[in-house]
């Protein structure tokens, strides 16, 4: 009987721990990615047929950004700006309040909440990375 008791009190001691050992608190889209380039991508707009929106990240914590509404005035709007980045490093806040998950090819646009948007439109808050631009590179002779 102590023996099952015993073995009761270790899996309750064990079920509540996390092993640590494994986590690696050194890695975030800030230090593995190379997260600065171009990105661009059509937002949704509930008074508009979109918004048109071109994002560049410039070291060390710069933006431009250029925006025109579709199917509106078509009147675009650019600027610029600093932005930081959160305790964990994976995600951007602009100094204009807008939030962005970065990934190694795309970001996502989240909510106040630092939350990525669910629902059918998710997928449209996304802007890709354009390779093009990065991988740009000219020659004189």
């Amino acid at each position: 009987m102590k023996n099952v008791w015993l073995i009761f009190i270790l899996i309750i001691l064990g079920c509540g721990q996390q092993d640590t050992s494994n986590i690696d608190t050194t890695t975030s889209s800030k230090t593995d990615l190379q997260w600065q380039g171009v990105y661009h991508g059509i937002f949704p707009c509930p008074s508009c047929d979109g918004m048109d929106t071109t994002l560049e990240l410039i070291k060390p914590n710069k933006y431009t950004i250029y925006t025109v509404r579709l199917g509106t005035d078509n009147i675009p709007f650019q600027g610029s700006g600093t932005f930081k980045w959160d305790k964990t490093g994976n995600i951007i806040i602009l100094d204009r309040g807008h939030i962005y998950r970065v990934y190694s090819d795309h970001l996502y646009l989240l909510d106040v909440k630092s939350r990525q948007i669910k629902g059918p439109d998710a997928q449209r808050y996304r802007v890709n990375k354009i390779q093009a631009l990065d991988q740009q590179t000219t020659t004189t002779e």
